[in-house]
Protein backbone atom coordinates (compact mmCIF):
# COMPACT_ATOMS: atom_id res chain seq x y z
CA UNK A 1 0.00 0.00 0.00
CA UNK A 2 0.97 3.62 -1.44
CA UNK A 3 0.43 6.78 0.94
CA UNK A 4 1.01 10.15 0.23
CA UNK A 5 2.53 11.18 3.03
CA UNK A 6 4.82 14.15 2.54
CA UNK A 7 8.44 13.32 3.18
CA UNK A 8 11.56 14.98 3.72
CA UNK A 9 9.79 17.59 6.02
CA UNK A 10 11.99 16.49 9.24
CA UNK A 11 14.99 17.31 7.10
CA UNK A 12 13.60 20.67 6.26
CA UNK A 13 13.04 21.35 9.69
CA UNK A 14 16.64 20.56 10.59
CA UNK A 15 18.49 22.79 7.40
CA UNK A 16 16.20 25.80 8.68
CA UNK A 17 16.99 25.17 12.32
CA UNK A 18 20.44 25.06 11.44
CA UNK A 19 20.64 28.37 9.24
CA UNK A 20 19.17 30.04 12.62
CA UNK A 21 21.41 28.55 15.11
CA UNK A 22 24.55 29.55 12.38
CA UNK A 23 22.76 32.32 11.73
CA UNK A 24 22.52 33.17 15.25
CA UNK A 25 26.28 32.46 15.66
CA UNK A 26 28.19 34.14 13.34
CA UNK A 27 26.23 37.20 14.98
CA UNK A 28 27.78 36.37 18.43
CA UNK A 29 31.11 36.39 16.85
CA UNK A 30 30.83 39.39 15.15
CA UNK A 31 30.06 41.07 18.29
CA UNK A 32 32.68 39.45 20.01
CA UNK A 33 34.96 40.19 17.76
CA UNK A 34 34.17 44.14 17.56
CA UNK A 35 34.48 44.34 21.83
CA UNK A 36 37.78 42.64 21.47
CA UNK A 37 39.38 45.39 18.82
CA UNK A 38 37.77 47.96 20.71
CA UNK A 39 39.01 46.84 24.63
CA UNK A 40 42.48 47.00 22.81
CA UNK A 41 41.63 50.46 21.39
CA UNK A 42 41.09 51.54 24.84
CA UNK A 43 44.11 49.65 26.32
CA UNK A 44 46.52 51.19 23.71
CA UNK A 45 44.70 54.55 24.33
CA UNK A 46 45.67 54.35 28.20
CA UNK A 47 49.10 53.87 26.85
CA UNK A 48 49.16 56.96 25.29
CA UNK A 49 47.73 58.71 27.75
CA UNK A 50 50.31 57.77 30.39
CA UNK A 51 52.89 58.20 28.28
CA UNK A 52 51.67 61.66 27.69
CA UNK A 53 50.77 62.25 31.95
CA UNK A 54 54.42 60.99 32.72
CA UNK A 55 56.15 63.43 30.43
CA UNK A 56 54.13 66.32 30.91
CA UNK A 57 54.81 65.35 34.94
CA UNK A 58 58.74 65.46 33.95
CA UNK A 59 58.45 68.93 32.19
CA UNK A 60 55.89 70.46 34.80
CA UNK A 61 59.08 69.10 37.90
CA UNK A 62 62.17 70.50 35.64
CA UNK A 63 60.36 73.56 35.43
CA UNK A 64 58.82 74.54 38.73
CA UNK A 65 61.25 72.92 40.87
CA UNK A 66 64.93 73.32 38.44
CA UNK A 67 63.60 76.17 36.25
CA UNK A 68 64.98 74.45 33.68
CA UNK A 69 62.99 75.83 30.83
CA UNK A 70 63.65 79.32 32.16
CA UNK A 71 63.44 82.30 29.62
CA UNK A 72 67.07 82.46 28.17
CA UNK A 73 68.86 79.82 30.85
CA UNK A 74 67.35 76.73 29.32
CA UNK A 75 69.03 73.68 29.97
CA UNK A 76 70.46 71.49 27.39
CA UNK A 77 69.35 68.08 29.41
CA UNK A 78 67.01 66.83 31.45
CA UNK A 79 66.74 63.57 33.58
CA UNK A 80 62.98 61.86 33.55
CA UNK A 81 63.05 58.09 35.34
CA UNK A 82 66.61 56.55 34.55
CA UNK A 83 66.88 58.58 30.95
CA UNK A 84 68.50 61.60 30.09
CA UNK A 85 67.22 63.66 27.65
CA UNK A 86 68.08 66.26 25.17
CA UNK A 87 66.49 69.36 25.13
CA UNK A 88 66.32 71.75 22.00
CA UNK A 89 65.56 75.34 22.40
CA UNK A 90 64.97 78.45 20.18
CA UNK A 91 63.69 81.79 20.68
CA UNK A 92 61.58 83.76 18.43
CA UNK A 93 59.71 87.19 18.93
CA UNK A 94 59.96 87.12 22.14
CA UNK A 95 58.96 83.42 22.66
CA UNK A 96 61.33 80.74 23.50
CA UNK A 97 60.51 77.42 22.75
CA UNK A 98 62.11 74.10 24.30
CA UNK A 99 61.05 70.53 23.29
CA UNK A 100 62.48 67.34 24.29
CA UNK A 101 61.45 63.84 23.71
CA UNK A 102 60.71 60.52 25.97
CA UNK A 103 62.65 57.18 24.53
CA UNK A 104 60.57 54.07 23.50
CA UNK A 105 62.06 51.00 25.97
CA UNK A 106 58.71 49.92 26.64
CA UNK A 107 57.48 50.58 23.05
CA UNK A 108 55.77 54.19 24.23
CA UNK A 109 57.19 57.65 23.88
CA UNK A 110 56.26 61.38 24.39
CA UNK A 111 57.17 64.80 23.45
CA UNK A 112 57.08 68.08 25.35
CA UNK A 113 56.86 71.39 23.83
CA UNK A 114 57.45 74.18 26.60
CA UNK A 115 56.82 77.77 25.62
CA UNK A 116 58.06 80.48 27.66
CA UNK A 117 57.44 84.32 27.19
CA UNK A 118 59.95 87.35 27.73
CA UNK A 119 57.65 88.77 30.80
CA UNK A 120 54.45 89.60 28.97
CA UNK A 121 52.03 86.95 29.25
CA UNK A 122 51.52 85.90 25.42
CA UNK A 123 50.62 82.13 25.26
CA UNK A 124 47.30 80.54 25.76
CA UNK A 125 45.44 83.71 24.05
CA UNK A 126 47.77 85.99 26.51
CA UNK A 127 46.55 84.44 29.86
CA UNK A 128 49.87 82.33 31.02
CA UNK A 129 53.42 83.26 30.63
CA UNK A 130 54.08 79.33 30.75
CA UNK A 131 52.69 76.80 28.49
CA UNK A 132 52.95 73.09 28.15
CA UNK A 133 52.03 70.74 25.58
CA UNK A 134 52.98 66.70 25.87
CA UNK A 135 52.14 64.16 23.57
CA UNK A 136 52.37 60.83 24.14
CA UNK A 137 52.56 57.62 21.95
CA UNK A 138 51.28 53.92 21.84
CA UNK A 139 54.29 53.05 19.78
CA UNK A 140 57.42 54.12 18.94
CA UNK A 141 57.14 53.63 14.72
CA UNK A 142 55.74 56.49 13.65
CA UNK A 143 54.59 54.79 10.39
CA UNK A 144 52.53 52.36 12.50
CA UNK A 145 48.91 52.66 11.15
CA UNK A 146 47.82 51.43 15.16
CA UNK A 147 49.95 54.35 16.37
CA UNK A 148 47.46 56.32 18.67
CA UNK A 149 48.40 59.96 20.43
CA UNK A 150 46.94 61.29 23.47
CA UNK A 151 48.08 64.88 24.49
CA UNK A 152 47.98 67.28 27.49
CA UNK A 153 48.06 70.92 27.71
CA UNK A 154 49.29 72.91 31.31
CA UNK A 155 49.35 76.67 31.26
CA UNK A 156 50.36 78.99 33.98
Amino acid sequence: MITNEPRGFTLLIAVVLTSVLLSVGLALLDIALKQVTLSSTARQSQYAFYAADSAMECALYWDQQQNAFGYGIPLSTIRCGTADMAVTSSVSAGMQTSEFSVPCPGGVSATVKVYKSAGVATCNAGTAKSCLYASGYNVCSTTDPRRIERGLKVFY
